[in-house]
Protein backbone atom coordinates (compact mmCIF):
# COMPACT_ATOMS: atom_id res chain seq x y z
CA UNK A 1 0.00 0.00 0.00
CA UNK A 2 1.33 3.43 -0.93
CA UNK A 3 2.09 5.87 1.86
CA UNK A 4 0.71 9.33 1.16
CA UNK A 5 3.07 12.28 1.05
CA UNK A 6 2.13 15.70 2.44
CA UNK A 7 0.78 17.04 -0.87
CA UNK A 8 -1.43 14.00 -1.37
CA UNK A 9 -2.76 14.24 2.18
CA UNK A 10 -3.60 17.91 1.68
CA UNK A 11 -5.34 17.13 -1.61
CA UNK A 12 -7.67 14.59 -0.02
CA UNK A 13 -8.07 16.07 3.45
CA UNK A 14 -10.59 18.69 2.39
CA UNK A 15 -14.03 17.89 1.16
CA UNK A 16 -13.81 17.02 -2.51
CA UNK A 17 -16.44 15.93 -4.98
CA UNK A 18 -16.92 12.45 -3.50
CA UNK A 19 -17.09 13.74 0.07
CA UNK A 20 -19.52 16.51 -0.87
CA UNK A 21 -21.79 14.15 -2.80
CA UNK A 22 -21.78 11.53 -0.07
CA UNK A 23 -22.41 14.17 2.62
CA UNK A 24 -25.40 15.50 0.68
CA UNK A 25 -26.76 11.99 0.18
CA UNK A 26 -26.37 11.20 3.88
CA UNK A 27 -28.00 14.47 4.88
CA UNK A 28 -30.91 13.81 2.53
CA UNK A 29 -31.52 10.38 3.99
CA UNK A 30 -31.23 11.87 7.48
CA UNK A 31 -33.83 14.53 6.64
CA UNK A 32 -36.27 11.78 5.69
CA UNK A 33 -35.64 10.02 9.01
CA UNK A 34 -36.02 13.31 10.91
CA UNK A 35 -39.30 14.02 9.09
CA UNK A 36 -40.60 10.57 9.98
CA UNK A 37 -39.95 11.43 13.63
CA UNK A 38 -41.79 14.73 13.47
CA UNK A 39 -38.77 16.97 12.81
CA UNK A 40 -38.09 17.35 16.54
CA UNK A 41 -34.35 17.53 15.82
CA UNK A 42 -31.82 17.35 13.01
CA UNK A 43 -29.86 14.53 14.63
CA UNK A 44 -30.35 12.04 11.81
CA UNK A 45 -29.56 14.66 9.18
CA UNK A 46 -26.39 15.70 10.99
CA UNK A 47 -25.31 12.11 11.56
CA UNK A 48 -26.02 11.20 7.94
CA UNK A 49 -23.99 14.14 6.70
CA UNK A 50 -21.02 13.26 8.91
CA UNK A 51 -21.14 9.59 8.00
CA UNK A 52 -21.50 10.34 4.31
CA UNK A 53 -18.65 12.82 4.33
CA UNK A 54 -16.40 10.34 6.12
CA UNK A 55 -17.18 7.62 3.60
CA UNK A 56 -16.61 10.08 0.75
CA UNK A 57 -13.25 11.09 2.17
CA UNK A 58 -12.17 7.44 2.32
CA UNK A 59 -13.22 7.03 -1.31
CA UNK A 60 -11.19 10.12 -2.23
CA UNK A 61 -8.09 8.76 -0.53
CA UNK A 62 -8.40 5.40 -2.26
CA UNK A 63 -9.14 7.08 -5.57
CA UNK A 64 -6.14 9.37 -5.14
CA UNK A 65 -3.84 6.48 -4.30
CA UNK A 66 -5.02 4.33 -7.19
CA UNK A 67 -5.50 6.95 -9.89
CA UNK A 68 -3.66 10.06 -8.70
CA UNK A 69 -0.34 11.24 -9.98
CA UNK A 70 2.49 9.45 -8.21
Amino acid sequence: MKELNLVEVEQVSGAGAFADAAANLGAGIGRIVDAAHGNVSTAAQDAGRELGQGIGEVVEVVHGVLFGKH
